[in-house]
């Protein structure tokens, strides 16, 4: 744990970890944990409408002032940050800090899509991208991959990479793998939205349902584009061969991670994702792709599979892996839990401690 003579001197900003939908909000719920002093204002919550989220970061930058107005210890802001909006969000709360309270920021950035956020920006918003990267007096970020695409493309000099965390479990379905009616269970947990590969899954499943048939089962969980999900779903006549659960969340999700015996999440962009990170900590093996840090974390022929991103071939090959010989889940699945341990939170807490005291000595 993050000592209070540390802790008490940070205030970390993010979305709301009390009630978020993946991402940050997931990776910011587990870092709670780490603080003996927990200080946390919220930028963000998953409201209806944008007029509602605009006027609720209003109000919690009125609660950002007043906070640091009547917190003179806090010498640091930890700035949990994306892109799009959650990078305009916390342009502002940057300056805020460093412009009126002369704090120290750490800008922690999530998006394994920031480099195409960047190159498509136009050249106001490149130069706004710019400021804020050099503004803040150390860069985090997810993956090694990340870490070199900041220090090159933006000479950076000051960037520390951070694993995401997720905590520990007893493995789930892949020590059982191949007993259960004869099928092989897969999960896919994220944002339903091409860019997760979805719906390149739901094609390989239309595609070869004769040879699938009775041989696998796949669980979907998530939000976004749900509509066509349930669409393609019905046309392709995979009713018994995929289940939608919609959003999942607490012991729901963990029954889905604990009884599956694949992840599978084909994303065309990434950074550290934690759906991956969570499957892993249940002894799960990975089917994903060579894209942002995913390298980094799921190892062929130790932990999982990877291809390319839209390779719809490689993505069947890899399902039939598993299919065709159960045993690869087995190993796979030990693999795991073998490299998950560096995800814990004991392996990444003393990191972020000692970024902290690098700022404040």
């Amino acid at each position: 744990m993050i000592a209070k003579s540390i802790a008490g001197h940070v205030l970390l900003v993010g979305p709301d970890y009390r009630d978020h939908r993946g991402g940050i909000g997931a990776v910011i719920a587990v870092h709670k944990a780490l603080y003996e002093e927990f200080n946390f204002i919220a930028s963000h919550k998953p409201l209806k409408n944008n007029l509602l989220k605009a006027l609720y970061f209003i109000r919690q930058l009125g609660r950002l002032i007043g906070f640091l107005s009547t917190h003179p210890d806090i010498k640091v802001v930890h700035i949990h940050s994306s892109k799009q909006g959650s990078f305009y969000r916390k342009l502002i709360v940057a300056c805020i800090a460093k412009g009126i309270f002369r704090k120290k920021t750490i800008n922690h950035i999530h998006s394994g899509n920031f480099g195409r956020f960047y190159d498509n920006s136009n050249v106001l918003v490149k130069r706004l991208i710019r400021f804020f990267l050099k503004l803040n007096d150390v860069t985090l970020v997810v993956s090694g991959s990340w870490k070199t695409y900041f220090e090159t493309s933006f000479q950076l000099t000051q960037v520390h990479k951070i694993n995401n965390i997720v905590t520990p479990h007893q493995p789930g379905g892949s020590l059982h793998a191949g007993t259960k009616n004869g099928l092989v269970y897969f999960l896919f947990l994220g944002m339903i939205h091409p860019n997760k590969g979805i719906f390149d899954l739901l094609q390989v499943l239309k595609d070869h349902r004769a040879e699938l048939s009775n041989r696998i089962k796949l669980f979907i969980g998530g939000n976004g584009q749900t509509g066509q999900l349930i669409k393609m779903i019905e046309t392709a006549g995979l009713g018994e061969m995929v289940e939608f659960k919609g959003w999942v969340t607490g012991s729901e999700k963990a029954h889905l991670l604990e009884f599956s015996d694949v992840f599978v999440l084909p994303s065309y962009y990434e950074g550290s994702p934690v759906a991956v990170l969570e499957a892993m900590s249940y002894g799960t093996p990975v089917i994903s792709t060579t894209v942002g840090g995913i390298p980094e974390i799921v190892q062929p022929g130790l932990n999982g599979w990877l291809h390319r991103p839209g390779d719809q071939g490689a993505l069947l090959d890899a399902i039939l892996y598993y299919i065709n010989d159960p045993e690869n889940i087995k190993r796979h699945g030990a693999g795991s839990m073998q490299l998950i341990e560096d995800y814990y939170p004991g392996s990444v807490e003393p990191q972020l401690a000692s970024v902290y005291s690098s700022l404040l000595s």
